[in-house]
């Protein structure tokens, strides 16, 4: 039993290690994060030989509501794959189901607390590996601050720049609920890259999970009542002796959200441009969608615009257009038994106010690709599987 517990432990630190570690593939650190195979990719096979060490709570069946998901995108894809073209960004999803069996197996080899001990391990590499590499990037941060527009030229270990970076950061924050004094401090380090960066997403990020943190049963009352003094004091001292519109001026990112939705939001203008397609190509679709990664091709064929993004930035509309309504009430009903669960569960449990987050922050980007959620899924539906057990024992 020892060796069976080490196995899925150490297993859980890497995968979950190399799968922060998105533009790392198997020949070294790359610019187009979509045109190679990762090192998560390879390592993830390694599991296989981990699939005849048996689970101590044994491998209950898999949610009904997951495989109907997953199954229902696969076949609606490979039907739209005869009239449209085909998108291999299929396969990533079919990942995905990998990634979130992989979570529901460990689930079942090893404690809640390990299975925590071992994200959060991992979630501190990851933070000291972004940390070092602002050190590394001085030059760059120096020229956006002096000129900012946009972003800086950071090199991102997460693909989709950026945005996605403080994005992960903000929500590996919450691995942390638990560890009153390292939430804090990994909370300001977020908050800090997230300016760096000039990244309002990450700022969002940051403060929902905070949010869920002040909620969170894990949240004792003197911490509570220490949270909202200094929330108040803050808040005070920021209205009696701050200009917020000289500050804003200052502080590229603040000026960035009270720019949000005008003229010179570039970000959102961007946006825009393509969602005022969006009824006209759904609609062209007599609702039965594209095909798994053929969203910005159905804006694209509409508008006969060619766009530089290669996803919708709002996952809801990216889903509604790719697997039309049946594909998106499959997934909306897999939302809804998530939220529930982690809802029902206080916000005790770090994955769920993750999973939680993730469902807000869908609204402006991902695209249902990302491995690191559904490994997350998996995780928490076996664990919340493995309560209900015990309590009926």
């Amino acid at each position: 039993m020892r060796f069976t517990v080490n196995c899925f432990n150490l297993f859980l630190f890497l995968f979950f290690l190399f799968l922060n570690l998105q533009t790392l593939s198997l020949t070294g650190w790359m610019e187009d994060e979509a045109s190679s195979v990762k090192v998560y990719h390879f390592f993830s096979l390694l599991f296989i030989p981990c699939l005849f060490l048996r689970p101590k709570t044994g491998l209950t069946k898999i949610p009904l509501f997951i495989f109907e998901y997953f199954a229902g995108i696969t076949l609606i894809s490979l039907l739209l794959f005869l009239v449209y073209p085909f998108n291999k960004l299929l396969i990533n999803h079919l990942f995905t189901f990998y990634a979130f069996f992989i979570g529901y197996y460990i689930a079942g080899a090893i404690t809640q607390e390990d299975i925590i001990s071992m994200l959060q391990k991992a979630a501190l590499v990851v933070f000291i590996i972004i940390v070092g590499k602002l050190f590394f990037h001085i030059p760059e941060i120096r020229s956006f601050m002096q000129a900012p527009d946009g972003h800086p030229a950071i090199y991102t270990i997460y693909g989709g720049g950026t945005n996605l970076e403080s994005t992960w950061l903000g929500l590996n924050v919450a691995l942390f609920i638990n560890r009153k004094k390292l939430f804090y401090v990994l909370l300001s380090l977020t908050l800090m890259v997230s300016i760096i960066y000039a990244s309002r997403v990450g700022v969002v990020i940051a403060m929902l999970v905070a949010g869920f943190k002040f909620i969170s049963v894990a949240t004792s009352k003197t911490e509570r009542r220490a949270i909202i003094a200094l929330a108040f004091f803050a808040a005070l001292a920021f209205i009696i002796f701050i200009d917020f519109d000289n500050l804003a001026e200052k502080v590229y990112t603040l000026k960035r959200f009270s720019e949000f939705g005008d003229s010179s939001d570039k970000g959102m203008a961007g946006r825009f441009a393509m969602w005022r397609y969006y009824g006209t190509a759904l609609w062209e679709s007599k609702l039965l969608g594209y095909g798994a990664g053929n969203g910005m091709y159905a804006i694209e064929s509409v508008s006969g615009n060619d766009y530089p993004e290669d996803n919708l930035h709002n996952l809801y509309l990216q889903l509604l257009i790719e697997f039309g309504i049946v594909g998106f009430l499959l997934y909306m009903l897999t939302v809804y038994n998530v939220s529930i669960k982690a809802i029902k569960s206080h916000f005790i449990n770090p994955i769920g106010i993750i999973l939680l987050v993730y469902f807000v922050a869908s609204l402006i980007q991902f695209r249902g690709t990302d491995a690191i959620i559904w490994l997350y899924m998996g995780l928490f539906l076996k664990n919340e599987a493995n309560q209900k057990m015990a309590l009926n024992e």
